[in-house]
């Protein structure tokens, strides 16, 4: 296997409030809601995947997206190529939406670097893989973060601007190194894919006093991504939250 092999893009989501979740629901109908999620992920990839471009043009590449889940956490990932990138970011807006709609909120990380991945074995090793668990945890919030491993030059392109949105609220610590400030703009899909009340979605599943914050953070968010729907083309006017 070659370093080109290796070189992944990887999602890491957490189930926020897991242990209450699972209290409440029982495990039968928690497996039930994971069986659903990572199968919709699964109709949601393909194998030549045509991707559509800000000016309406199409490129074709190959997106295909593996994954597993453990106890409270799914992993999703696929291999790094700038043709599908963009793909996998509406990919996984989508996911935290559905996630929502099934109150199944999702709390994670998009990381890329070198990882050996390999769901028949079981084996998960690489430096991005602690990355996403470390960033995840600094997180308040339903949503996704860059990790510090996209700010590297060769990995910082390739996203569309209308898939992401500087935003630093949500940080436990704002001044952590892994504190980057690019989060996935995953209410913005929901706006232009859904006519459901999102606020009311997510005020219902605050059911937690421990986690009641992060769902008012959310909330936050969600107003956040409205005001600032357009960021990329006020950018000296945001403030990041």
């Amino acid at each position: 296997m070659t370093e080109a092999d290796n070189l992944k893009v990887l999602c890491l989501f957490d189930v926020l409030g897991f242990e209450s979740l699972l209290n409440r629901i029982g495990l039968k109908k928690l497996a039930e809601r994971y069986d659903k999620l990572t199968e919709y992920v699964k109709e949601q990839r393909g194998g030549i995947d045509i991707v559509p471009t800000p000016d309406r043009h199409v490129a074709i590449g190959w997106f295909v997206v593996d994954n597993a889940y453990f106890s409270d956490t799914f992993l999703f990932w696929t291999s790094y190529n700038k043709i599908s990138l963009p793909h996998f970011t509406y990919l996984i807006a989508e996911t935290i939406c559905y996630g929502i709609e099934h109150e199944l909120p999702l709390r994670g990380t998009l990381t890329v670097g070198e990882m050996i991945l390999d769901g028949n074995s079981g084996t998960y090793l690489g430096k991005p893989i602690i990355e996403a668990v470390r960033t995840e945890q600094l997180q308040q919030w339903i949503g996704l973060s860059f990790g510090p491993s996209f700010s590297k030059p060769d990995f910082k392109k390739g996203f569309y601007l209308n898939t992401v949105l500087p935003y630093k609220s949500h940080y436990k610590d704002k001044a952590n190194p892994l504190a980057t400030g690019m989060v996935v703009d995953w209410p913005r899909r929901w706006r232009e894919t859904r006519k459901a009340n999102i606020r009311s979605l997510v005020s219902r599943m605050d059911k937690d006093l421990k986690f009641s914050q992060y769902y008012i953070k959310t909330l936050e968010f969600i107003d956040f991504s409205e005001r600032n729907h357009d960021w990329f083309k006020k950018q000296n006017h945001l403030d990041y939250g």
